[in-house]
């Protein structure tokens, strides 16, 4: 779109092993608010199924108590989707894609955003290419002040995501049309590549968002942990390597 240009950037990934591999953040995410909005996007690269479902991202009440939000694969058969519920545990947001995705080399670009406060203000975009399902969506509050928040599990370790994972950015509280192809180019380039999202993420929106989990190309795969955002950084469980393929190449 004329008037918004974002320079593609090489960007490493961090693989999950699904045995062992996860991150935790061991307490909720400095700066979290309860809200009706969101914004999520990462890079994936699915290889393999060790459970019936894989959490990619998540938060639970306590370390293996009640799960209040999560995006990952396979709870509705193989799509990827996006659940969150209020402080009740009620289900008020469950979006996942139509198409269903399996095991493969092939990166996926995973983008959504919602507004519980305004009726059609939800999105996911695989690829760059609208892919919505929805099954849930109530006008009431996130519950996104949580216990524990991890990547590549639940904060408990079960769960656990088998595969590569670029680029995790998290913004609650914030909201971006992407209906719009100038709102998406601002976290995929229209050749289908990840985007320069500022040092701290900061550009989409103009504010970092919560979380920013980044590796810039060769940089160690440990460094996956340090959160770029505003939320505070993660502790890994396991030894993360370095993915073999990127979202780049």
């Amino acid at each position: 779109m004329a008037g918004y240009a974002n320079p593609m950037i090489v960007v490493d990934s961090a693989d999950f092993d699904g045995t062992n591999d996860y991150m935790t953040r061991g307490a909720d995410l400095t700066g979290t608010a309860d809200s009706k909005r969101g914004i999520i996007s990462y890079w994936l690269r699915i290889d393999g199924m060790i459970s019936n479902h894989c959490v990619l991202f998540g938060a639970t009440t306590l370390a293996g108590s009640t799960s209040r939000f999560r995006a990952g694969w396979g709870f509705t058969s193989t799509t990827i989707s996006v659940l969150a519920r209020n402080a009740a545990g009620t289900d008020i947001l469950d979006l996942t894609t139509a198409s269903l995705f399996s095991t493969g080399a092939t990166w996926l670009h995973f983008l959504s955003s919602w507004d519980l406060a305004t009726a059609g203000a939800r999105s996911i975009y695989i690829n760059d290419v609208s892919d919505l399902s929805e099954v849930t969506f109530t006008n009431d509050s996130i519950d996104y002040t949580l216990a524990d928040w991890s990547v590549g599990a639940f904060a408990s370790g079960t769960s656990k995501f088998n595969g590569c994972v670029a680029d995790l950015y998290f913004a609650p509280g914030q909201y971006l049309d992407f209906s719009l192809v100038y709102n998406r180019r601002k976290f995929i380039s229209a050749s289908g590549k990840p985007v320069h999202l500022g040092t701290t993420g900061a550009l989409p929106t103009g504010t970092a968002p919560i979380v920013y989990q980044h590796l810039a190309d060769a940089e160690t795969v440990a460094d996956f942990a340090t959160n770029r955002g505003t939320g505070g950084n993660f502790s890994i469980t396991g030894t993360l390597e370095t993915g073999s393929t990127s979202p780049s190449d």
